[in-house]
């Protein structure tokens, strides 16, 4: 079987490192840390700085991955760190304590510019096809744009705020909408605060054929990342192919899913119509922040949410 240039490397780092300390184990220091070194972090903080998961740590090495990244550290005498099989250094300072292993903090600075970072997808297929000639008129549908007025929402990075982000892909959502004969309402359609349960009691009022509440999610653990998709706790059915609907469309933002949760949001539970609560990624995650704030994702965020709502107005 054939290998790529990179796993041959990899392979060749790991035999190097595993060559250095002798009997197949890494040494660090003639005795074992029973401390980590002053200025240094674990490798599961690091990880999380810089939005990847640990899926490997033993005193000797760690590798951390994301979807498109692969970064290795090794505690030999060198300190030794591959970004995408490609050495960042010099390294120095790795180091075991116990059971765990221990970078500089200052190596992050170093590996975050070797990162790759996900691209916005712009090339054909889009996930609407162009307005048609107008038709019988669809709906109504409900979007809520969470949050607003006094209520921020979730804090992202760089000053984002939910609020903004999910009022401009609600506008941006319900102008496609309408393009293409739906009857659109807004729980809010600028920068103020709404009470739940009227956003809730909006849905009803006009009989809205669907409801969707717009979302932006935030979490201690910063590396969880994603979009997620809620629907009402004893009316999953009901809300069913809405659901799937909307993750399959999401699917194409490119990122990572999350799934379809129950839940008792009061926005879901007061409404009599199919609803769902969409929570387009964690600001709390550096990438989906970085992700989540340019307005040109927003707008393919839109899109998707848009022709989700179509999927289950026209099937």
């Amino acid at each position: 079987m054939k290998k790529t240039l990179q796993e041959h490397f990899v392979r060749a780092a790991l035999i190097a490192a595993a060559a250095l300390g002798g009997c197949g184990q890494l040494k660090t220091a003639d005795k074992e840390l029973k401390a980590p070194p002053s200025g240094t972090i674990g490798v599961a903080e690091l990880a999380d700085r810089l939005g990847l998961l640990l899926r490997y740590e033993s005193p000797y090495r760690a590798t951390l991955t994301d979807r498109i990244n692969s970064v290795m550290v090794f505690a030999d005498p060198e300190g030794r760190a591959y970004v995408n099989g490609v050495p960042v250094g010099p390294a120095g300072g790795i180091v075991a304590a116990g059971s765990r292993l221990f970078v500089p903090a200052g190596l992050e600075k170093k590996i975050r510019p070797a990162l790759r970072h996900p691209k916005l997808i712009k090339a054909p297929p889009r996930p609407l096809p162009p307005p048609p000639a107008p038709r019988v008129q669809l709906g109504p549908v409900v979007i809520d744009p969470g949050h607003g007025g006094k209520d921020p929402g979730a804090p992202g990075c760089n000053g984002l705020w939910e609020k903004d982000v999910v009022l401009h892909v609600g506008l941006v959502a319900a102008n496609i909408l309408r393009k293409r004969g739906v009857d659109v309402r807004m729980t809010r359609s600028d920068d103020r605060f709404s009470e739940l349960n009227d956003r809730a009691a909006l849905a009803d009022r006009v009989a809205a054929k669907l409801f969707v509440s717009l979302h932006a999610d935030a979490a201690p653990n910063r590396s969880a990342r994603g979009f997620t998709i809620y629907a009402p706790a004893g009316r999953m059915e009901q809300a069913g192919a809405l659901s799937s609907a909307m993750v399959r469309r999401l699917l194409a933002s490119g990122l990572a899913n999350r799934g379809v949760r129950p839940a008792r949001f009061r926005v879901l539970v007061r409404t009599s119509c199919p609803a769902v609560l969409v929570e387009m990624g964690y600001l709390s995650n550096a990438r989906d922040a970085a992700l989540l704030g340019r307005r040109e994702f927003q707008d393919w965020l839109a899109e998707c949410v848009a022709a989700a709502i179509l999927d289950h107005l026209t099937n």
